[in-house]
């Protein structure tokens, strides 16, 4: 076994839980609403998020967005949803979730797993189930993508309308997610 291979060995068997951060300038989350006339697509990079992998294979993971840093290219847009979403009252989205894994992981194959948690959005705390892809890399960074469906009924947030007609209930949310050791 070679020098390299032992060392990946060592801390792949750690007896200490392995701490990762969000890297905001290389992660994004991104939103997608449907009204019957047009859709609409925001994303942030504004991201503060954890995660610790213990030496079981359990994850630990927080995430935080705030809610005025996703921009649609609209500021008009932008402006209302601020204002629909009360910004000044709930300024912030928050996951936290917990999920396992077998350990050790293999580096640079594609981990798919679901993350158990709790989405924090507009005051309502509700379950949620994200399916997840999460990826380590041989530099010690991992990536993890997931998606899932928000309803904003769901999260007593009173839909805006367009000509009288109700913006969709359902909420698009993707995650892509650079993860760095320490």
């Amino acid at each position: 076994m070679t020098a390299a291979l032992a060392a990946l060995a060592l801390l792949a068997f750690s007896a200490e839980p392995q701490a990762y951060t969000v890297d905001p300038s290389q992660s994004a989350i991104r939103y997608h609403v449907d009204h019957k006339l047009h859709a609409a697509d925001g994303r942030s990079s504004t991201i503060e998020g954890k995660a610790v992998v213990q030496p079981d294979g359990k994850v630990l993971a927080m995430i935080r967005v705030p809610v005025t840093s996703f921009d649609s290219g609209d500021a008009n847009r932008d402006s209302n949803m601020r204002e629909t979403l009360e910004a000044s009252r709930f300024p912030f989205v928050v996951f936290k979730g917990v999920t396992s894994l077998v350990l050790p992981a293999a580096r640079g194959k594609a981990i798919p797993t679901k993350m158990e948690g709790e989405l924090d959005f507009h005051g309502v705390k509700r379950p949620m189930e994200v399916p997840v892809t999460l990826q380590f890399a041989d530099d010690g960074s991992a990536t993890v993508k997931g998606k899932m469906t928000v309803s904003l009924e769901a999260h007593k947030i009173e839909r805006p309308s367009l000509l009288m007609i109700k913006l969709e209930d359902a909420c698009a949310i993707e995650l892509d997610l650079k993860l760095k050791k320490g």
